[in-house]
Order: structure tokens, then C-alpha cells, then sequence
């Protein structure tokens, strides 16, 4: 274990770095939950895809935790390790409210058969 404790402005730049990197994930589950029209389904209507939602959704997730991990790893930190769990669980839950997911990885304003019928 390093006995030399983790500055807070290294904390800070990986935290940022893993939700700059997340970003990528993000807006593409964005546009895998409704489709490029939206979910308004104007244009060229709605296409539901809620298992990929859900996968880009955990990836946003582990891709925000991911710097902070490998500095626990390295460090073999298990508070580091508990904080980029937390920053992971955040990213994604966050995320998922920001572009509408509920845990279907449907929008929430779509009703489960809706959403399964549109997916196929």
C-alpha cells in the first residue's frame, strides 16, 4: 500500500477525466433510446432500442469510474476502489435520468408494451 495519500486536485482531474470520457456513452444511449427523431417520433418516428440503452447506460458508468479505479488499483486503495464504484453508480443513474431511461431502458413515457413493440 502507498503511504502517501492522493491529493485532492489528482482526485479531482480523474474525476473530471472519467465524466469527460463517459460523455461518449452517454449521448449515444441518448440517441439509442428514441431513435434520431427523438421521442416524439417525428421524422422518421421513434425506434426504441432498450437493451442497447441499458448497455451504453452501464458503460457510461464504468467509464466514468475508470480512472479513479486504476489509481485505486495502483494505489490498492479500497476507499478509492469504493469511490469510483459510487462515481460509477452516479454517472449512470444520472445519465439515465438526463435522456429520459427508466430501467427497462425504455423512456418513461412510453408504456412497457409500447416499448417492446417498437424494439422488435
Amino acid at each position: 500500500m502507498d503511504p502517501r495519500p492522493v491529493s485532492a486536485p489528482l482526485l479531482a482531474a480523474l474525476v473530471v477525466l472519467g465524466i469527460v470520457l463517459a460523455a461518449g456513452p452517454a449521448l449515444l444511449a441518448g440517441f439509442t433510446i428514441c431513435g434520431v427523431s427523438g421521442c416524439t417520433g417525428g421524422g422518421f418516428g421513434r425506434s426504441t432500442d432498450p437493451d442497447l440503452t441499458r448497455l451504453l447506460l452501464l458503460a457510461t458508468g464504468l467509464v466514468a469510474g475508470l480512472p479513479l479505479a486504476l489509481c485505486a488499483l495502483v494505489r490498492r486503495s479500497g476507499r478509492l476502489a469504493a469511490y469510483a464504484l459510487g462515481l460509477a453508480v452516479l454517472a449512470t443513474l444520472v445519465t439515465g435520468l438526463v435522456i429520459g431511461s427508466d430501467l427497462r431502458g425504455c423512456p418513461r413515457d412510453v408504456s412497457t408494451e409500447t416499448c417492446l413493440e417498437e424494439s422488435g
